[in-house]
């Protein structure tokens, strides 16, 4: 048996290899499902492809109904929907990723 110790990139591989098991591990066990870091080109993409038609940049800019982060998540989650948009989880979390940096500024923990 081979006793060298693991590389950092075999170590990630690993690691990567099984993270749908302990999702799948959460999901049973009733916890959250570990998230993934967000993606601020594929929120950028998403909202030019599916919201931009519709609104303006002026539309962040002026609406101050929006005073944190969850309410901001409820209006994408509502939008996408309304408009037959079935985004996953993850993809909600991009948008509102890129809308947060380019236009509210909350303070923001990474996933």
């Amino acid at each position: 048996m081979d006793e060298r110790p693991m590389n950092t990139k075999a170590k990630r591989l690993n690691a990567s290899a099984l993270m749908p098991s302990i999702a799948f591990l959460g999901l049973i066990m009733g916890l959250p499902a570990p998230a993934m870091a967000q993606n601020f080109g594929r929120g950028q993409d998403l909202y030019k492809q599916h919201c931009e038609s519709c609104h303006e940049d002026l539309l962040h800019t002026r609406n101050k109904k929006i005073k944190n982060l969850d309410t901001l998540r409820r209006r994408i989650q509502d939008w996408a929907s309304h408009t037959g948009n079935t985004w996953s989880y993850e993809e909600i979390e991009d948008v509102l990723f890129y809308l947060n940096k380019s236009f509210y500024g909350f303070d923001q923990q990474p996933l």
